[in-house]
């Protein structure tokens, strides 16, 4: 019994942790300069944050990464 209830708590904790983290945008190939746009919706109102990436590697972020990411990339 205890350790059905424990096997419950475990996987609702585990579900919870995986459906609440916020969604990943897809890596910025090599000789290119990506964009990632954050939003905190669905409809893609509310921007929370961007990710900027040139072309040799280096990451600049301005506010928080949102649940629902937009990716833009531009060859170099």
């Amino acid at each position: 019994m205890i350790r059905r209830t424990l096997l419950a708590v475990l996987l609702a904790v585990g579900t919870l942790t995986v459906l609440g983290s916020p969604a990943h945008a897809r890596a910025c190939r090599i000789d290119f300069h990506c964009e990632t746009y954050y939003y905190s919706d669905s409809t893609r109102t509310t921007l929370v944050g961007i990710k900027y990436e040139n072309c040799v590697g280096d990451e600049t972020w301005v506010g928080t990464r949102g649940s629902y990411p937009e990716f833009f990339e531009t060859p170099c």
